[in-house]
């Protein structure tokens, strides 16, 4: 602690420390700026206490939190990484929850996590670069909790800080080596030298342009005069040669044609030496005028042409003029104004003709004539289709009706239906119902509704959707892996049930044996598990353990039996003989000078004699040397919550334990669930959520990763559930480093940190100093 610095007591379940406003941009600008950044926290945490001491979240999910879990013994980064959207946990083993005085370190550097805990490197792990874009809404830094309700931190703290920069540590622990560089700064500079290296590349490029430049200067002629026929012509001269305009510039001749103004006749002449063609004087003949060049017949057997402004006509020799015809001279006829003769019946289309392709060529008496085809217009030399979609009725107009559309096509139209619209003959379309038929995309659990033309789509009550897609609604979603199947009904994955499949299955629980409860070795083993086996309910699945005085073979899995005599673990006193039985022992005498007392802890303690341990929650009798220890039953409905342990069950004597030993029934130390606050969950109880194994004990929830059998399952618990000896699956006769709270085991640290499993029981013994 620093005397000179103010310290914060938090306590209770009801309070609200988060940072808002000017302080919370500061923070996040501080995590954006720069890629390494520190959380210091000065801290006395409770004992069994798991508070987070600061977090950036939004209601229980966490986007940056650092947590200690006084439960687990171990801290924890929450954190969501660059480019993704699940949070990440990363665990440090330590035990800072343990009522002393701590001062927290832990930076973040690039790829880099380092845990410091009073001015001492502990850990250094590899992590993929947290997201430091906070900016996401409705974001909110918290101090000593995550939200108003969850993880609430219990103790004291002092001196929280959020440092930006390398060697953030260095705030707190000035001693501390900062000479080498921290992976942020390595990014950094990894990060610069790939910008430089870019800068070089494109100064690279531009200096091959540049010298690609110069090489085609250095060719360049410096004279920007151009040379013509022996003419020099200055730089922007223009010029003409024959009918070219030409220009110079920059030393180059360009040369373009010569500009004419339109001729405003039919026949323009274009004299010798001129350049634009030009019009010739008309003539005026019997009030008409006529073009240079017109020609034209004023009567039979003559023809006149019109020559600069002079008619010039001349006499037609029929016999020198007209082509002969291939019918009898008294079959020949004469047309008034036309100089030959004709023959009746002549196919003039077939000698040839200039219609349109889209025009019928007809024969007349003398000649032939064009006429544009049906859906067309004009002349019959020249013909356009006609668009019949422009108006309704008439020779040229469409007659298409309701509920269609006209479509222009070459020569004609079409009527199309609209859509929602079938046809009932060439001008006419009547209405679809698309929902009577299978002819709608509505979804099977949508309902079509006709309308004219069309139909629409809507899910059915209970379903979301757009119509065309839609799926059942579970208010609040399924839990654990459930899958909504149809309206508030979720079909839960193995392990769980309940509503929104937030309960746990207890597997074991229509069987004989529970490997959470000391089990007499007459006891029938579980069903689903190997002979002397008993089943331990987990999260969404179970395992298996060995009954006491059973341990499982290293190469069969099977349980076998454990000789206690041999390797030492019987209460038989010494004067007396222990004598191995399938899944115990029993003690013997031989002789007359011989005790049936048990011996325990180093103590005889009389046949026939009841003890408690555990504050009077465990109760322990000696029966002819043998030793049994049971806990006693809670019964939530009564007043003290226990019931004395049936004679038929153990043979521990009768006791009532004390309140104390059953903390689940107290009302107070339930806990409610994330999310769905109607569920509450008493002390003890385990569950699963988001993907973690959350218990609830004494009132508060700690979640932690659990070990899932194949990697990216999201499971249930493993082989660290709690088994024979309070929380663990071991095998007699193993050993392990105690918890920091065995009360429940008859262990109270810092006494007695190291168990032993026995046959019959759990003996804990002090650690020697």
């Amino acid at each position: 602690m620093q005397p000179q610095r103010t310290a914060y007591t938090l306590q209770g379940d009801s309070r609200s420390l988060q940072i808002e406003g000017a302080a919370f941009e500061r923070a996040a600008e501080l995590l954006r700026r720069s890629p390494e950044f520190t959380v210091l926290a000065t801290l006395k945490q409770e004992p069994a206490n798991s508070g987070t001491i600061l977090s950036f979240s939004h209601g229980y999910n966490r986007y940056l939190e650092v947590q200690s879990s006084g439960r687990r013994d171990e801290v924890r980064l929450h954190y969501v990484a660059a480019g993704g959207s699940a949070p990440r946990v990363e665990t440090f083993p330590f035990r800072l929850a343990d009522g002393a005085w701590h001062r927290l370190a832990l930076a973040v550097s690039g790829a880099q996590a380092t845990l410091l805990v009073d001015c001492h490197p502990l850990y250094r792990r590899l992590i993929p670069p947290p997201d430091r874009n906070f900016t996401q809404p409705q974001l909110t830094l918290w101090v000593g909790q995550r939200n108003s309700k969850h993880s609430l931190f219990k103790g004291t703290l002092q001196e929280v800080r959020l440092v930006s920069g390398p060697h953030g540590y260095l705030a707190q622990c000035p001693g501390l080596d900062s000479e080498c560089p921290t992976c942020g700064q390595f990014a950094l500079l990894q990060a610069t030298v790939q910008e430089l290296t870019t800068h070089i590349h494109d100064l690279s490029l531009k200096l091959v342009g540049t010298e690609a430049r110069l090489a085609r200067l250095e060719q360049c002629d410096c004279q920007k005069s151009c040379y013509s026929n022996g003419t020099v012509h200055a730089d922007g001269a223009t010029w003409q040669r024959d009918c070219n305009r030409c220009s110079c510039v920059h030393g180059e001749i360009t040369c373009r044609p010569v500009e004419c103004d339109r001729a405003e006749c039919k026949n323009p002449v274009l004299h010798p030496g001129e350049c634009c063609p030009t019009c010739l004087r008309q003539c005026l003949l019997k009030g008409t005028l006529y073009e240079h060049g017109e020609r034209f017949a004023p009567k039979e057997c003559a023809e006149c042409v019109c020559h600069d402004g002079n008619m010039q006509c001349t006499r037609v020799d029929p016999e020198l003029a007209c082509p002969p015809l291939p019918c009898d001279a008294p079959d020949q006829f004469t047309v008034p104004g036309e100089c030959c003769k004709f023959c009746p019946g002549v196919d003039y289309c077939s000698m040839g003709h200039s219609c349109d392709e889209n025009a019928t060529c007809m024969n007349l008496n003398t000649k032939y004539t064009c006429k544009c085809n049906q859906g067309f217009q004009g002349d019959g030399l020249t013909c356009q289709d006609v668009d019949e979609c422009q108006e309704a009725g008439g020779l040229d107009g469409h007659h298409c009706h309701s509920n269609t559309r006209c479509v222009n096509v070459v020569g004609s139209y079409v009527c199309q239906c609209l859509e929602g619209y079938t046809r009932r003959d060439k001008f006419n379309c009547v209405e679809v119902d698309e929902c009577v038929g299978a002819s709608h995309g509505c979804h099977a659990d949508a309902e079509c509704t006709n309308t004219p033309g069309s139909y629409t789509c809507r899910c059915r009550d209970g379903f979301r959707g757009d119509g065309y897609s839609c799926t059942p609604v579970c208010t609040g979603g399924c839990l654990n892996g459930g899958a909504c199947v149809s309206p508030e009904q979720c079909a839960c994955a193995r392990g769980f049930t309940g509503t929104r499949c937030e309960r746990d299955v207890d597997e074991c629980r229509p069987h004989a044996a529970h490997a959470t409860h000391v089990a007499h070795p007459a006891h029938a083993a579980h069903p689903v598990c190997a002979p002397h086996a008993l089943c331990v309910n987990t999260p969404g699945s179970y395992y298996c353990v060995c009954a006491h005085g059973y341990r499982r073979h290293p190469l069969t899995d099977e349980c076998e039996d454990v000789d206690e005599c041999v390797e030492g673990f019987h209460t038989c006193h010494p004067s007396a003989r222990c004598v191995n039985t399938d899944g115990g022992f029993r003690c013997q005498c031989d002789s007359e000078h011989c005790e049936l007392s048990c011996w325990w802890q180093g103590r005889a303690v009389t046949d026939g004699e009841s003890w408690s341990e555990a504050g009077g929650c465990r109760v322990c009798a000696c029966a002819a040397g043998v030793a049994t220890c049971a806990r006693a039953t809670c019964l939530c409905d009564t007043h003290n919550y226990t019931t004395p342990v049936s004679s038929t069950e153990s043979p521990a004597p009768t006791a009532i334990a004390p309140a104390a030993c059953c903390p689940h029934c107290e009302p107070r130390f339930h806990c409610r669930h994330q999310e769905m606050h109607h569920v509450t969950f008493r002390s003890g109880e385990r569950w699963l959520y988001q993907c973690q194994i959350c218990e609830c004990l004494l009132g508060e929830v700690d979640c932690w990763e659990p070990e899932c059998e194949e990697s990216g399952s999201c499971c249930g618990g493993g082989a660290d559930e709690a088994a024979g000896a309070e929380g663990r699956g071991e095998a007699a006769g193993g050993s392990w480093r105690a918890p920091h709270r065995l009360e429940l085991a008859g262990c109270a640290p810092p006494h007695c940190p190291a168990c032993q499993v026995n046959t019959q029981l759990t003996l804990c013994v002090p650690t020697p100093h």
